[in-house]
């Protein structure tokens, strides 16, 4: 991350404070702009403050910023698989084409030649076919990691703070006072709320008690990804391509129930990528047996003389606390779609915002939905000539 052009923050401010009915003084680290969530949203949004001149601070529960972009590296660092989201439609996209150029990433045709393999399931001889793919869908290079790479090579070191969870927050009178695990105080006076929305309802302490509309639909918002699980599965060679074979897998049975070339762009790296299909709960049970049931699997869908494989990794959504509620895991798995408008109004004074990838009006869920997200949040807070001037003492 670059330490480069930033101005200097405004000691801490020292206030007296009214919090969960306890009065304490103490030391707030005050911000033009705090956001909640260091995922593709909250980075942009970080990002466009910085270049507007603006003092931004990310705040981040987890060790890593990335959100639930998620890669798998060698022991040296380079980039091997996706564990989450990978496909980008700049064709399609022109919200994502910006941000690719703007981010100096390039993007590469996802890998669709030859036939797919259809598995029946246990007992049963797979099949190939030519089936449709999807048009226009292409892969970053470098893996979705580059873009948080990027981003937070534009933000001075210390915007982003990992390992800070937000415990409260607290809208007085003339500011947003946010407390965290680890016991400092964040001020400010335009909040961004860039985690998944039933998170930001269930994990945060709101002071006063958000509105009842937003509440509502905070809570019945699905969070995209939430109950999947995601694998990558490394070979020594791509044998499938010398099989007249695409990579792709569709299934019935799985527990692989999709599958996809995931080679590198410099096909350096040969790999296959996708969703695991069978619920957290069968999951769970599964544990460390679940490596083997997708190897069974494979040799299902590739025979035999298939050669061995290397690694296979498993990022399982459903068992982060930071991304998946309960009620992620009570429905059946959809695409997301476009929210009601409540999740992009404003709210305590036009102080508090939504943003993520939920909250998008295109592409919802998406990578592009994140970036959406943030440039409206961004386009909305200096549209309505919102104060982001930090609170004086």
């Amino acid at each position: 991350m670059s330490a480069s052009s930033t101005k200097s923050l405004r000691p801490p401010l020292s206030r007296h404070y009214q919090l969960n009915d306890l009065s304490v003084t103490m030391s707030a680290n005050n911000f033009d702009i705090v956001i909640i969530g260091a995922g593709l949203s909250g980075l942009a949004a970080a990002v466009l403050f910085h270049e507007a001149g603006k003092s931004a601070c990310v705040l981040e529960a987890l060790p890593e910023a990335g959100g639930r972009i998620r890669s798998v590296t060698d022991q040296d660092g380079v980039f091997l698989a996706d564990l989450g989201p990978t496909w980008i439609w700049p064709a399609y996209q022109p919200v994502i084409s910006r941000w690719i150029t703007k981010l100096g990433v390039s993007a590469f045709p996802q890998y669709d030649e030859g036939k797919t393999v259809l598995d029946y399931g246990p007992g049963e001889i797979a099949k190939a076919a030519f089936i449709p793919g999807q048009q226009g869908n292409q892969r970053v290079v470098g893996g979705s990691q580059a873009l948080i790479d990027s981003l937070l090579e534009r933000l001075p070191a210390d915007v982003v703070r990992t390992n800070t969870t937000v415990n409260s927050v607290s809208v007085k009178n003339d500011q947003i006072l946010l407390t965290s695990n680890t016991k400092d105080l964040f001020s400010t006076n335009c909040l961004i709320v860039a985690v998944p929305p039933r998170i930001a309802l269930r994990t945060i302490n709101w002071q006063p008690a958000l509105p009842h509309h937003l509440a509502s639909a905070l809570s019945e918002t699905p969070t995209w990804m939430a109950p999947h699980a995601k694998v990558a599965i490394i070979f020594e060679e791509p044998f499938w391509r010398h099989q007249g074979l695409s990579g792709r897998i569709m299934s019935r049975s799985g527990p692989i129930v999709e599958a996809h070339d995931h080679c590198s762009a410099d096909d350096k790296v040969a790999a296959l990528w996708g969703f695991i299909g069978w619920p957290y709960d069968k999951r769970a049970e599964l544990g460390s047996n679940l490596n083997d049931e997708i190897r069974t699997q494979l040799k299902r869908c590739f025979g035999d003389k298939s050669p061995d494989l290397k690694s296979i990794h498993i990022e399982d959504w459903a068992e982060n606390s930071f991304v998946t509620s309960p009620a992620d895991l009570e429905g059946p798995m959809h695409h997301p779609e476009v929210r009601p408008d409540e999740l992009r109004r404003t709210f305590f004074d036009q102080r508090v915002f939504f943003a993520g990838a939920e909250t998008a009006e295109r592409s919802p869920g998406l990578i592009e939905g994140a970036f959406d997200s943030a440039e409206r949040v961004f386009n909305l807070i200096l549209s309505k000539d919102v104060s982001i001037q930090r609170a004086k003492g």
